[in-house]
């Protein structure tokens, strides 16, 4: 009876959860004192040193994976630093804006590392200290997974921008000096962040674009870029001359020792890009730095001009039609009576150029010419002055 009675004060008193479990230390103590106070204090002691243990190791597994993800970009930094003293000896790098953007990009990279790191290791942590305290976790998981639809519905475009940060920053689409092409607006990168690119446009303004935003960009500043001039001529140049002085004036450039660094192989002739009424091109193709097309296609234009005032070669002129009448002259035009007899008149004979024919002739002679009939036609302004003769008029 007694054992009995004993047995159902340790279950009153160290029952922990839905599980029926006894505590350990709070049935030693109860067994040892028989005092129930005790026994509680004893199981509460417990169940806080274990919560303490859970916390002390989620934290030092949080600063073990900081620590080595630290290490981590500790070694690229180094290794990307000896490329930039390798491109510095050699002259071939810009090492200030290659720094700034290799740089940036791995501290943005190795920042979400940290990050999700220690999300992963204190949610850990959080459903070990839930389940020492046999707390049943089915409604929190339960609750959590709603909260999390409706944080996820309400907070979506953020989540959105920064997967695309993260992605972006991976990929190295772009970085901090690079001129860039978004949203039809052509800046440089002032600075790239996991929500948002902020970007400086030629006029000085700056854009911030969310990176869930971007769906097409183009980096105007990796690898290389193309100079490519389309040169308008009349349409009676001399194609061939012109394509010899384009190469001469092309060739010298890149021989320049100013802007001979910025061209980084030999322009090229594709042709004669377009052709019609109003003249032809030719195409000029020439590879150069990256960010260097733009000064190089203005070279070219002022030296061309320059060649082409000297070499008599015209360039494309302004077509302009009046009345069906191309470059102001009259085209060819004929009258017919009603016997069907063509009748032509000194102003209607064709295309007649300005300082020959009939359309010099003195004031006086021309009036002569419009007031004499034309031989097999008959004045119509005399019969019309006839018949308006015989109305009859109001008295």
């Amino acid at each position: 009876m007694l054992l009995a009675q004993t047995t159902d004060s340790l279950t009153e008193v160290c029952i922990v959860g839905d599980d029926q479990e006894l505590d350990f230390t709070c049935e030693v103590l109860f067994r040892l004192t028989g005092n129930d106070l005790v026994a509680r204090a004893g199981g509460l002691v417990t169940a806080g040193l274990r919560i303490l243990l859970i916390l002390t190791v989620a934290f030092v597994a949080t600063r073990l994976a900081r620590s080595a993800i630290s290490r981590f970009g500790t070694t690229m930094e180094r290794r990307i630093q000896a490329r930039l003293d390798r491109g510095e000896q050699r002259g071939t790098l810009d090492v200030a804006r290659y720094r700034m953007r290799r740089f940036q990009r791995l501290h943005a990279i190795t920042g979400v590392m940290r990050g999700v790191a220690g999300v992963i290791v204190w949610v850990i942590a959080v459903f070990a200290v839930l389940q020492s305290l046999q707390i049943n976790l089915q409604p929190i998981l339960a609750g959590a997974g709603l909260a999390g639809i409706v944080i996820g519905f309400g907070a979506q475009q953020l989540v959105r921008d920064v997967l695309a940060g993260i992605a972006m920053l991976i990929e190295d689409q772009y970085g901090v000096g690079d001129w860039i092409e978004v949203d039809q607006r052509i800046g440089q990168v002032e600075r790239v962040g996991l929500r948002a690119t902020s970007i400086r446009d030629l006029d000085g303004t700056v854009w911030h674009t969310l990176n869930g935003h971007v769906q097409q960009v183009g980096n105007l500043s990796q690898e290389w870029s193309r100079s490519m001039l389309d040169i308008p001529l009349a349409l009676d140049s001399d194609v061939p001359s012109a394509k010899a002085i384009i190469h001469k004036v092309a060739s010298d450039l890149a021989a320049d020792p100013v802007w001979g660094d910025d061209i980084i192989g030999p322009p090229e002739i594709w042709g004669v890009q377009d052709f019609g009424p109003g003249g032809l091109s030719i195409r000029l193709v020439t590879p150069t730095k990256p960010m260097a097309n733009w000064d190089i296609n203005r070279q070219l234009r002022e030296r061309l001009h320059r060649a082409f005032s000297q070499a008599n070669i015209r360039m494309q002129g302004q077509l302009v039609e009046v009345g069906g009448m191309a470059s102001g002259y009259p085209l060819l035009t004929r009258d017919h009576d009603d016997a069907g007899v063509a009748r032509q008149h000194p102003r209607r004979r064709g295309l007649v150029p300005p300082g020959v024919g009939p359309l010099d002739r003195p004031p006086e002679q021309e009036a002569a010419d419009l007031d004499e009939p034309v031989p097999g036609t008959r004045d119509q302004t005399t019969e019309l002055r006839l018949e308006r003769g015989r109305e009859p008029r109001p008295d």
